[in-house]
C-alpha cells in the first residue's frame, strides 16, 4: 500500500510517531505506556517500525488475511479453531476424496 506507515492516508502513525494533531486518535494505554514524555514516546514509537518484515513473513499475512485464517502457532491455531468450531489454517485444494467400504471395493473389482 504504501512504504512508509506515515503515507497511509487513515494512518495514527503520523499522530502518534510525530505528535501530529488528529481528531480522531485516541492515545491507546499501551501506547502511553511507552514513556512518560512525549518525545521519548514518540521515538520509542518509531523503533517500533525500524525492522522491515521478510518477504516471507508479508507473505504468509496476505495469505491468512485474505483467506481468512490464524497466524500463530498450531497451537495457537488449533486453540482458534476449537473456539470457532471450524479448521482456521489452509487446507489442501480441492474435494475430500470419498470412503469406499470394503464390501463396495469387492464389487466394483467384479
Amino acid at each position: 500500500m504504501v512504504s512508509v506507515p506515515g503515507d497511509y492516508r487513515w494512518s495514527s502513525h503520523r499522530a502518534n510517531a510525530l505528535g501530529r494533531q488528529d481528531s480522531v486518535v485516541t492515545p491507546h494505554p499501551l501506547y502511553q505506556g511507552l514513556a512518560d514524555a512525549d518525545q521519548a514516546r514518540f521515538a520509542a514509537y518509531r523503533r517500533l517500525f525500524d525492522d522491515m518484515l521478510s518477504a516471507e513473513l508479508l507473505q504468509r499475512f496476505r495469505e491468512c488475511t485474505n483467506g481468512g485464517f490464524v497466524l500463530g502457532s498450531p497451537k495457537f491455531e488449533r486453540q482458534i479453531a476449537a473456539m470457532l468450531g471450524r479448521r482456521t489454517w489452509k487446507g489442501a485444494p480441492g474435494r475430500p476424496l470419498k470412503e469406499i467400504d470394503a464390501d463396495a471395493q469387492g464389487e466394483l473389482a467384479l
